[in-house]
């Protein structure tokens, strides 16, 4: 039979993996998470300038016959904010992928 503080101490080194383990996996989700907080922002202030840019180009030149779609500058925008789109849907796949690596069972604890 193994000594007592054998198995202490074999629990007490499992018991640091595990909360290392979490501790880096919950680090790793939240650097993620920043950055798609960041990207979000950078959507945002985008949405802002296009949505600016829309408004001068209605009220300056008349809703009627407007040439919108066809604006370099509002093209520009949207083409922008589709980039940070497919940023923040791979931010997001990051955040999945990093949570699936393991799952609550899989930090040495017994079941």
């Amino acid at each position: 039979m193994e000594p007592l503080w054998d198995r202490v101490k074999k629990n007490l080194v499992d018991w640091y993996e595990t909360a290392y383990d979490k501790t880096d996996e919950l680090a790793r989700i939240g650097k993620k998470k920043i950055e798609v907080a960041g990207v979000n922002r950078a959507i945002e202030k985008h949405l802002a300038e296009l949505g600016g840019r829309v408004y001068d180009l209605v009220t300056e030149k008349g809703h009627k016959g407007n040439k919108t779609v066809e604006d370099e500058i509002v093209q520009k925008l949207v083409g922008e904010v589709k980039d940070f789109e497919d940023q923040l849907k791979a931010k997001e796949a990051e955040i999945e992928s990093i949570k699936k690596e393991k799952s609550p069972g899989d930090y040495g604890g017994k079941e």
